[in-house]
């Protein structure tokens, strides 16, 4: 299966770990039968790999957790929908072509009913699609924020989800327990996104923060 020594120890990870295929693995154990010096160089990686697992381990901190299951979930929640969007879209293309025809019939049929009916007038103003809209605030999470008398003016990016992908402070005085609040209202607030020609998308939006307590 291997032609020399330096293809065979290209497989020297997987075979350490348990993951290479049923024929190279007998291929490997063949080859170390005969040949001393990928004997001894095999053994280099094992030495190396138990001196690897003997290394301590560092507790991570409250603050760094929070951020990385944070953003291990906003990974996860972008992987689940894309997927979803991938199923979708292969199940519906075999079915698209042939029901164009149909579906354009239908949209302008329902465009002649639509408008020969009169529409009722409104009071919201409409919002041209072609103009960008920032990010909005539709829900601050009230998590105990107390900055005294001094006010903090940040600015949050914002993804096309309404999720808050990173801040920055523009004004007032940080400390490390500043941040640890400014993490909790930031990150589990929700957010109205950004719009351009009306579909969602990346923004920023600037928020002044002076105290948010929580009643019970």
């Amino acid at each position: 299966m291997f032609e020399g020594c330096v293809e065979i120890r290209n497989y020297y990870s997987d075979y350490l770990d348990g993951l290479c295929d049923p024929q190279a693995l007998k291929a490997i154990r063949f080859h170390l039968t005969y040949c001393g010096r990928c004997r001894r160089e095999l053994e280099v990686w094992e030495t190396v790999q138990a001196d690897l697992r003997s290394l301590p381990r560092f507790q991570v901190g409250a603050e760094l957790a929070l951020r990385l299951r944070v953003a291990a979930s906003r990974v996860l929640h972008r992987n689940l929908l894309g997927r979803l969007r991938v199923l979708i879209g292969n199940a519906l293309e075999p079915v698209l072509l042939p029901a164009s025809g149909g579906v354009l019939a239908a949209i302008v049929c329902f465009c002649l009913i639509m408008g020969s009916l009169v529409v009722p007038a409104t009071k919201t103003p409409d919002v041209p699609l072609g103009f960008p809209t920032p990010p909005r605030v539709r829900a601050l999470q009230p998590l105990g924020f107390d900055n005294g008398d001094a006010h903090v003016v940040v600015a949050a990016r914002i993804d096309a989800g309404g999720h808050a992908m990173g801040y920055r402070v523009l004004s007032g005085e940080s400390s490390p327990e500043l941040t640890y609040q400014l993490d909790r209202v930031i990150y589990f607030s929700d957010f109205q996104p950004a719009t351009w020609f009306g579909r969602p998308t990346d923004g920023q939006v600037v928020l002044s923060l002076w105290r948010i307590t929580v009643r019970g």
